[in-house]
C-alpha cells in the first residue's frame, strides 16, 4: 500500500525508456508493447509539461484540402499559415502564442525544435512551417495570453513525419478543432484520429467546412454516429461554402462566429484553473488505462515465456536422449568381444614376459606408444595421457544432433511472425554454435577429462600392492585396462560398458581380495569416465540451449522496469490537482 503526503507529479518519476519496455512477441503483442511504451513516454513528458505551463492549447486538425489553415487564420485574425488546395500546404505545425508564453521551456516532444518569430510591421507573411519544428508566431494580445493556437499538418499526409507531428499536437492539446469538408468528412484516416480524441474525452469542436445547401448538420451526425463516432450535436458547426473562401469571409460566417464565441467562453481566463485541472485528470486517467494495458501485455508475455522455456527443456531432453542412443554405435556383443580381445592381448604379453620385470614394463609401453598415448622411452605413470583417441573422434554425431536440435527449436518455438523480436533474435549471427566453436569446446573438455583420469589413476596406483608379478592388481595392467575402456567409451560404447568390462575380465580375476578390489576400482573409474565423456558431449547441446534461453531473457522487460511502471501507475492513480 502506498501512502503519499502529497499527490506526486508522475512527471517527476524516472521517465519511461521505450527500449527497456520490450517483449519477445510470443503472444503477438510485440507491436502493441512497443507502440504503447513510446506513447506512454510522450504522455508522461506531456503531463509534466502541462503542469508546468498553465496554457490552453487548441489544435486545428483535419485532412488535406479541408480548409483548416484558412479556418486557423480566421480564428487568430491574421494570415499566419499559407492556405490553398494543393497538398500539402502546412509542412509543420504553426503556433500563435503570446510573446511571454514559455512554449519552448521543457518542451516535451524529443526531436522537435521550437523556433519563435515576430511579425515584421503590422502584418504577417504567411508561412508553411517546417518539418520537425514548431514555429511559434509571437503576438502581444493580452486577451489571448493563456492560449496557444496551432495549425497542424494534414492527418492524411503522404509524409509519415507530418502525420506523426499532427498526432503529437493533438496529444499536447487541451481542445481540438476537427476540420472536415463536405467531400472528406467520412474519410478513414481522419476518422481514426477523431475516434481517439473522443475516447480521450478531450473537448472537440467538429467544423464541417464548405457546406452546401443539401448537407444538413443532422446528416453529418447520422453518418458519424453510424461509424461509431459519438460527436455531440452541440459540438458540430457548419461553415457555408463560398467560391472564394478567405480569412475575412470566414470570419463573417454565422456558423464560424458562433463556434468562436462558444470556444472563447469555454476557455475564458476566469475559469482557466478548473478547465485545465479537468484536462489534467483526463490525461491522468487515460495514461493510467494505457499503463494497465501495458502491464497486462507484459504479464502475458512473461507467462508465455515460462511456457516457452518449459518447451525448450522438453526439446533439449529429447535431443539428449536421441544423442545418447545414437552414441551406442556398437552392440553389447561387439563391445564385449572387442574388450575381451584387447584385454587378452594385454595379459598375454604380460604373462609371456614376466621375467625380468623391467622387460615387461618396456614391452607393455610399446602398444601404448603405438597408440600415441605415451611418449617413447621411460616415463612415470603420471605422465601417461590416454587422450589421443579423443582427437580422432569424429564431430559428426555431435554436429548432427546440434543441427537437429536447432531445427526443432526454430520449427516449434520460433514465433511465426517475422516481425516478432524473438524471431530475428533466434536467427541472429552467433546464436547457433558453429563447428569451430564445438571443436574448441571439445578441446577444453579433453583437457579437463585428461587431468581427471591421470589424477584418478595416480590415486588408484598408490592403493594397489607393489612387487607382484601376476594378477589384475599390477598397476601397469590396470593402466592398460583403462586405456582399453577409454577406447570403448569414445567409440560410443559407454551405455554397455559395465557388462562388457565384467565379461572381458572374468577369466583373469580370482577370488582373492586384491583382484576383487582392483576390479571394483577399475569398474568405478570406468563408469565415471563414461559419465564424464557423455556429459562433455551433451554440454554442447546444453550450451546451445542456454544461448536460446539468453535470447528470450534478453527480450523480456526486467523486473526493475516492471516495478517502475507499477510505481508510475500508482502515481497517476493517486494524482489530484
Amino acid at each position: 500500500m502506498r501512502i503519499f503526503c502529497r499527490p506526486p507529479d508522475p512527471g517527476s518519476f524516472s521517465p519511461i525508456l521505450p527500449d527497456a519496455v520490450q517483449c519477445p512477441g510470443l503472444t503477438g503483442s510485440g507491436p502493441q508493447v512497443s507502440r504503447i511504451a513510446g506513447d506512454l513516454a510522450k504522455r508522461q513528458a506531456v503531463f509534466s509539461y502541462k503542469l508546468r505551463t498553465p496554457l490552453v492549447w487548441v489544435s486545428f486538425v483535419g485532412g488535406t484540402g479541408t480548409g483548416k489553415s484558412t479556418l486557423f487564420n480566421a480564428f487568430c485574425g491574421h494570415n499566419l499559415a499559407q492556405a490553398g488546395v494543393e497538398r500539402p500546404k502546412t509542412r509543420g505545425p504553426i503556433a500563435y502564442a503570446h510573446r511571454d508564453c514559455p512554449v519552448e521551456k521543457h518542451f516535451p516532444l524529443p526531436g522537435v525544435c521550437v523556433a519563435r518569430r515576430v511579425a515584421q510591421g503590422a502584418s504577417w507573411e504567411p508561412i508553411r512551417g517546417s518539418a520537425n519544428c514548431l514555429v511559434v508566431l509571437d503576438h502581444p494580445d493580452e486577451r489571448w495570453k493563456h492560449l496557444v493556437a496551432v495549425d497542424t499538418p494534414d492527418l492524411d499526409s503522404l509524409e509519415p513525419e507530418n502525420r506523426q507531428m499532427a498526432e503529437d499536437c493533438v496529444l499536447l492539446s487541451d481542445v481540438v478543432v476537427f476540420v472536415a469538408s463536405e467531400e472528406k468528412y467520412a474519410d478513414a484516416v481522419p476518422a481514426e484520429v477523431l475516434a481517439q480524441i473522443l475516447e480521450a474525452k478531450k473537448p472537440c469542436y467538429y467544423l464541417v467546412n464548405k457546406v452546401q445547401e443539401r448537407l444538413a448538420t443532422q446528416d453529418v451526425l447520422d453518418l458519424l454516429h453510424a461509424g461509431g463516432l459519438p460527436v455531440e450535436p452541440a459540438g458540430v458547426w457548419s461553415i457555408r461554402y463560398a467560391p472564394e473562401k478567405t480569412r475575412e469571409s470566414i470570419a463573417e460566417d454565422p456558423g464560424f462566429l458562433a463556434f468562436r464565441r462558444r470556444f472563447l467562453q469555454q476557455v475564458s481566463v476566469d475559469d482557466l484553473g478548473c478547465f485545465l485541472n479537468a484536462r489534467h485528470r483526463e490525461r491522468a486517467e487515460e495514461t493510467g488505462v494505457l499503463l494497465d494495458r501495458l502491464l497486462d501485455l507484459l504479464a502475458e508475455e512473461k507467462s508465455a515465456a515460462g511456457q516457452w522455456l518449459r518447451r525448450l527443456e522438453v526439446l533439449f531432453a529429447q535431443a539428449s536422449q536421441d544423442f545418447s542412443r545414437e552414441q551406442t554405435s556398437r552392440s553389447e556383443a561387439e563391445t564385449r568381444q572387442y574388450m575381451q580381445r584387447k584385454i587378452r592381448e594385454l595379459f598375454a604379453k604380460y604373462d609371456l614376459l614376466a621375467r625380468p620385470r623391467r622387460y615387461v614394463r618396456q614391452l607393455l609401453r610399446l602398444p601404448l606408444e603405438l597408440l600415441g598415448l605415451v611418449g617413447k622411452g621411460p616415463a612415470r605413470r603420471s605422465a601417461h595421457t590416454p587422450l589421443a583417441a579423443w582427437s580422432q573422434t569424429a564431430l559428426g554425431p555431435v554436429l548432427t544432433s546440434l543441427e537437429t536440435f536447432n531445427r526443432r527449436v526454430l520449427e516449434d518455438l520460433s514465433p511465426s511472425d517475422a516481425e516478432a523480436p524473438l524471431f530475428g533474435t533466434l536467427r541472429a549471427p552467433g546464436v547457433a554454435l558453429d563447428e569451430q566453436s564445438v571443436r574448441q569446446r571439445m578441446v577444453k573438455e579433453q583437457e579437463a577429462l585428461g587431468q581427471w583420469l591421470n589424477a584418478t589413476f595416480e590415486q588408484l596406483a598408490q592403493r594397489l600392492p607393489r612387487g607382484k608379478k601376476w594378477g589384475i592388481y599390477s598397476t601397469t595392467v590396470v593402466w592398460g585396462i583403462l586405456i582399453v575402456c577409454f577406447e570403448v567409451v569414445v567409440g560410443g560404447g559407454f551405455t554397455v560398458l559395465d557388462a562388457a568390462l565384467d565379461a572381458a575380465l572374468s577369466p583373469f580375476v580370482t577370488k582373492g581380495a586384491v583382484e576383487l578390489f582392483a576390479l571394483g576400482e577399475v569398474r568405478k573409474t570406468t563408469r565415471a569416465l563414461a559419465a564424464r565423456y557423455q556429459e562433455a558431449l551433451l554440454s554442447v547441446l546444453r550450451e546451445q540451449k542456454d544461448r536460446y534461453v539468453q535470447c528470450l531473457q534478453s527480450l523480456l522487460a526486467s523486473p526493475e522496469t516492471v516495478e517502475s511502471l507499477k510505481d508510475l501507475r500508482a502515481a497517476f492513480a493517486d494524482w489530484k490537482p
